[in-house]
This record gives structure tokens, sequence and C-alpha cells, in this order.
């Protein structure tokens, strides 16, 4: 017989509120041994999100800050916001499963908001996001949806700043060890209890002010509050309790992801990575200014191309890519050649013939969910072309901040296993070789996500992942 629980956050303070600004950076939750088998496809974190455009300390340092919320109808140096395709995922930093007897880590995925960026642009649709995710995750179709449903708390009565509007949500979290599809032994001899931790991000990393302006929003911040899991177990019938009881070792197998970071700074970047992996099923990486992270002037959760500095803030164009293993073409053995070198699909005045490349994309989509697993996805010519400039003013047409369809959607990925086999990386180095047009002086972060077989072994005492 199955039942559903619900866990309270285990660090919150007495008036159920966590902020980020208020020195709770990390949330967690813990599932307690019993004689269930726990379901980890249904662990879900709720609660309510309200966003304010500036702080208030604190009376004497007791309780957190205070501040006023935002309205739709402030002016633009009153105006943030947070990524429309992320939602409430924007939030979360780092996820992170634990072995709760020993607190050894069963997953960890760093850079998460940015995996999920990926992840529900190409497996969700336009439905998707303005439908049951827009209900579940705060997730929004457009910037202009975002700042008018979820942000903002309609228009401003007046001077009344207690007309604060909490915005619910209940969301799963996708990962290896929640979507693995093995049930886990809660009973304290075996697995045992499960924590669940969240790192939470920076306010200026997760809000962003819309038109770039900070005169009344420097000190912008989110707050957390009523927040809890919910997961469904199943009860062990009596005649199984023995049987279970002795299961005090045992293994589970999934697709984990491993996250890296790096920067490149020239015409000619080389990434190369000793991974270590012997199951690799799949690599993808995705783009961000080093100069818009953790900066309120800029969404540094959005996923742009590579972009030059300088007046427009121009993107750098993509010329040539290459998938490496052991410093060979691998798996294709060819370089690819970006079709922004045709003529007349560059940056000039062609309009918006300026669109991405369908191998490439193709290859992106296929890296994060193989191709015939994938039945519906948000990714097309509008946001994977080059038709923007980094422009910090949101309310210019041609800014990264109002791109069609969601959102800049570009990422460069590659597909290793066809049998779900992986390939071997244990003893050669992955590498990545791009030619671009990164000509100025603009560092661009990486953000690199591997996904791996890995095999987790447990006793009532300990847990080891093998990769």
């Amino acid at each position: 017989m199955s039942r559903y629980i619900q866990v309270r956050a285990n660090n919150v303070s007495s008036d159920q509120k966590i902020s980020f600004k208020s020195g709770f950076p990390v949330v967690s939750f813990t599932i307690p041994s019993q004689n269930a088998m726990l379901d980890p496809r249904s662990i879900r974190i709720n609660g309510r999100l309200v966003v304010y455009k500036n702080a208030t300390p604190p009376h004497n340092g007791a309780g957190g800050f205070s501040g006023s919320p935002v309205y739709t109808d402030d002016a633009p140096g009153d105006q943030v916001s947070m990524d429309n395709r992320l939602g409430i995922y924007a939030v979360m930093d780092e996820f992170i499963v634990r072995h709760d007897k020993s607190k050894q880590i069963c997953e960890s995925i760093k850079n998460y908001n940015r995996y999920m960026q990926s992840y529900l642009g190409l497996t969700s649709s336009e439905q998707d996001l303005v439908g049951h995710m827009n209900q579940s995750a705060l997730i929004q179709p457009n910037a202009e949806a975002m700042f008018r449903n979820v942000v903002a708390n309609g228009t401003d009565p007046g001077g009344n700043s207690d007309n604060v509007i909490p915005k619910s949500f209940s969301v799963v979290t996708p990962s290896g060890f929640t979507r693995g599809g093995s049930q886990v032994n809660l009973m304290t001899n075996s697995f045992g209890a499960v924590t669940v931790e969240i790192r939470l991000s920076p306010d200026a990393n997760c809000l962003f002010s819309r038109s770039g302006d900070l005169t009344n929003t420097a000190n912008a911040f989110y707050e957390l509050s009523d927040l809890s899991l919910s997961c469904e177990v199943m009860d062990i019938p009596a005649e199984q309790l023995s049987v279970l009881s002795a299961q005090t070792s045992g293994s589970y197998t999934f697709n984990t992801i491993t996250s890296l970071y790096t920067t490149i700074n020239s015409t000619n970047a080389q990434i190369q990575y000793a991974l270590g992996l012997k199951h690799l099923q799949s690599a993808f990486m995705n783009f961000c200014p080093s100069s818009h992270i953790n900066t309120l002037q800029h969404n540094g959760l959005a996923i742009t191309m590579p972009s030059n500095s300088g007046a427009g803030a121009p993107l750098a164009e993509i010329k040539t890519l290459q998938f490496l293993k052991g410093g060979m073409n691998y798996p294709a053995h060819y370089t690819i050649r970006d079709n922004s070198e045709i003529t007349g699909n560059d940056t000039s005045n062609q309009g918006k013939f300026v669109v991405g490349d369908p191998q490439v994309a193709k290859m992106y989509y296929d890296s994060v969910v193989p191709e015939q697993q994938v039945d519906r996805t948000s990714i097309s010519p509008e946001n994977f072309s080059r038709n923007y400039a980094m422009l910090v003013d949101g309310t210019a047409p041609t800014s990264y901040k109002q791109v069609y369809d969601g959102g800049s959607l570009f990422g460069l990925g590659v597909r290793y296993s066809q049998y779900n086999q992986g390939e071997d990386f244990s003893s050669e180095q992955f590498g990545v070789a791009l030619e671009t047009t990164l000509t100025t002086d603009n560092p661009v972060s990486v953000f690199l996500y591997f996904k791996s077989k890995a095999t987790l072994l447990f006793d009532s005492s300990s847990v080891q992942l093998i990769h």
C-alpha cells in the first residue's frame, strides 16, 4: 500500500521564511527511515516565492530582511524579474542527495539551474511552459509573462507595501537518483533515511533588472516560505519484512550528471578534461559572459552564444566545432563547419536570416535526451538564432532578454551512446575545439555537463558512487 508523506525543511526559522540574503544558503530535507520503499521519482519540493525590489535590514538584528514588493506599474528602474524558462528552478544552484546516516553524497549536480535551462528548453514544448509547468514551477512562455504573472504583485495599491502575493510551487527535481527508476529501501538496517539538499542561488544571479537600471533595485532579493518535501512511499507487507530487512547492502544504477566550469577568451578555444568516466553517455555545454554572473544588471542564467564586448555587444559566431577523444575527432571524424560561414547568413545587414546550424542544434538536443525519446521541444529557429545582441537594456527588441520562443536556447552537445553502454573516457581526455569570432577581451563562462552511467553501492552505514 502506498502513501504520501510530507516533511518540513530541517533548517528553517520560526517564521518559516528563508532567503539567501538572510543567511540561508542551504535548505535540507530528510526523508526518515521507516519500513517502506521510497519512489524517488515522486520527490517534489513545495513552497511559496516572493520577490522584493529592495531590502530593509532586520531591526536589532532580529528576523530576516523585509522589502518592497514588485508591481507591474513600477518605473523601469524598479522592475526586477527572473528567467522565464526556469521559474523556481532559478533559485536552485546545486542539487545534492545524501545518505543520511553517513552524510556521504549519492549525487551532486552543480550549476543545477543552468543544467535545467538546457533540459527544460529541449524537453518541454511551449504548451508545457504555459500550461502545467506554469502551475507547478512558475515557468512562463516569455519574459513579459514572467514579470507580470510571477514576479510582480499587480498594480501598486498606493504605498501599501503589505500587498504581497506569494506564488506557490511544487516541482520535481530531475536527476539521476530521482529518475533512475529504482526504489530505495528506507529500513534502518538497509539504505535508511535520505537527505535532499538544495544550495540556493545568490540573489544577484537569479534576479535581474529588466532595464539594466539599478537605481532602486541594487538590493533586490527573493524569499521562500512554507518549504516542504513530499514523496510517495510503499509500506512493506508483513510477509516481506523479513526478506527486505535482510537487504543490508545493494546497488542502484542510474545516469548521473557531472558538471564542470571553465572560461574561453580567444578565437581558438581549447577545452580538455581528464574525466575518468567509463560509461560516458553524452556531453553538452552552455555559455554566458563571465561579466553577467552575479550581477543584477544582467540575466546571469541566460544561455546565449559567446559574445564580444564593445558597442552593441555583438555575438561571436562559432565557425568550426570539434569534439575530441584523446586529441582526435570523435565520434564525428571530421570538423563541423557552422552555417554562419555561408554567405548571406552572417551578421551583416541580412535581417532575420541569421539562423543557427541545424546539425549543431540536433546534436545539442540529442545529447540531453536521445532523439527517439523526445516527443516535445521548444528549440526553434528563433531561440537558436544569432538575431540578438547582449544589450543590458531589456526593453530593446534586439536584447538577449527579449528573444522569442522563451529566450535564447543556445548550446553545444554530443551523444556517445547508441545502446546505453556509453564511451570509455577513463584513460583518454575529453576535448572540444572551437574556432570563433571572439576577438575582444571578453571572457565567456562555459558550463559543461557530462551524463554517465554510475553505480551506487550501499550498506547500512555507508555508500560509494562508482562511475
